[in-house]
Order: structure tokens, then sequence, then C-alpha cells
């Protein structure tokens, strides 16, 4: 009764606070993730500000009201949140700090914007300017982004860090998580189906981890949700020589294995909680 009526009271605090035109970085108290869409909801007050008392309520209504972002797709981000909360398996909130755990749902290596846990002293979460610019190499003279152009710099980030990472890791789920990445960021700052937006955007979005409503960005009319990102994942790995997993189909299920923390072919925990 009270964890709801806690619920009821941090849902109606974010209806008051959220914002796409009043953008507030972190404080020095503020918490925040590897994900610039979490982290930039927090940053505009559709999560709460601290980074703190996230429940599947509050990430289902913020990732709606934010980027259009369906509740199954939230749904299974915020289980995998509760199952990030150290020595707490009966958790009913957590922080955007416990999803920083490495190669849970949230994270994983050769991310687009952020370092591999095992070269940056574990610094796995921070905005790393020179790895996003890697990114933005493969978008030089263009001013929207593509599924062909976008699935080829996702695979150059899963080469370097194989080339350079020891303790690589790219099990089924990561292979998931990793397309699942810039699947997110084509459709919530482009299009759902096609993959297309500006590239100023996209900037905003990893730079500042800030909506881009002053360039004229929008959340998109059509809902991106796990039905959307398994078709716009197929496109991306049909895009590029990344070999699928064998016994691996990217459907609905596979999706919400993958963001669960398990691997999708088996079905088994492939982490260390």
């Amino acid at each position: 009764m009270l964890s709801s009526l806690l619920t009821v009271l941090s849902l109606l605090s974010l209806a008051y606070s959220q914002s796409f035109t009043t953008w507030t970085p972190p404080g020095p108290n503020d918490l925040r993730s590897p994900c610039p869409g979490l982290n930039s909801l927090a940053n505009h007050g559709f999560l709460p500000h601290n980074g703190q008392g996230l429940t599947i309520p509050i990430l289902i209504k913020g990732l709606k009201d934010g980027l259009n972002v369906g509740a199954d797709f939230s749904t299974v981000i915020g289980s995998a949140g509760l199952l990030s909360v150290p020595n707490n398996p009966l958790a009913t909130s957590f922080t955007l700090k416990d999803i920083r755990k490495h190669n849970f749902p949230i994270e994983d290596d050769a991310s687009l914007s952020r370092a591999d846990f095992n070269l940056d002293n574990g610094d796995n979460w921070m905005f790393n300017q020179s790895i996003f610019d890697t990114v933005l190499q493969f978008y030089d003279g263009m001013s929207e982004t593509s599924i062909p152009v976008a699935s080829v710099a996702k695979y150059n980030r899963v080469k370097t860090e194989q080339a350079r990472d020891p303790k690589f890791t790219y099990t089924p789920q990561q292979y998931v998580l990793s397309y699942g990445e810039t699947a997110l960021y084509l459709s919530t700052m482009g299009n759902p189906t096609t993959g297309v937006a500006p590239v100023e955007w996209v900037k905003a979005f990893f730079e500042q981890e800030r909506l881009p409503y002053n360039e004229g960005w929008r959340p998109t009319a059509q809902e991106t949700n796990l039905v959307t990102l398994g078709g716009m994942i197929l496109q991306l790995v049909a895009a590029n020589k990344d070999t699928l997993p064998e016994g691996l189909l990217i459907t609905t299920n596979t999706l919400k294995l993958a963001f669960g923390g398990y691997n999708p072919i088996t079905g088994l925990l492939d982490h260390i909680l």
C-alpha cells in the first residue's frame, strides 16, 4: 500500500516537472547510467532528475511521454533494472547507477558512446567523445542517418573492441542488445520504420543527453516498441557482414529475453549476478 502511494506521488511530481524545453544536466549527487536515452529523460524531468526511485510505472510513463516508447519495452527494461539492484532480489525500485552493471541488459561491450568496462578502469557509463567520434565518422558529409550506415558504424565498434579488449563479450544476448542500442536511437530520434534521423539530433542526444526539441525534434508519431525494434534489428543485421549466431531468431520474445539478462537461444542467465 505504501509503495503504491509513493509511486502515485512520484508520478504526479514527474508530471509537473517534465519538459521538452527545460534541460538540466546532472548535479554532483545525481546518478546517471550508460544509456543516453534514460539519462536524457532524467535531464528533462521525464524520469527523476536525481536518477533514483525508478519503478516500472515511472519508466512506462517517462518513456511514453518523452520518447513515445511502448509499455512492453519499458516493462522489460524496468524489470531488468529491478534485478540489477545489488543484494536485494525483492527490490521495488532501482537507480540509474544500478544499471551500470557490466554485461547486464543495459550495459554491454562495444557501446556506441561508452568505453568497455575492462578498458577504462571500470568507467562504462560516462559519455566518451573519442568513441562516439568513431561512429560519427561514418556519417561524415551526411545530414541524416540511414540503416546501412548505422549498421556499419555499429559493427565497426564490435570489431574494434574485439581486437583490443581481451575480455570482450559478444554472446547472443550482447549481439541483440548491441543492435538494439542502434535501433533505439534511429527509432526515437528518427523513424521506427526507416531509421532516418537528422545527424544533428543524434549528436545532441548522445553528446549532451538532451532531447533536441529546440532543433525541431518531436516524439515520433509511430510508437517504438519491441515489435518495431525487432524489425529494425533485422534490417541492421542484413546490412553488414556480422554473422547471426547459430540458432538465434530475432523475435519479440528474443528481445524480452536479451533485455532480461538471458541468452535468447537457451533462455539461461548469461551474466554474473
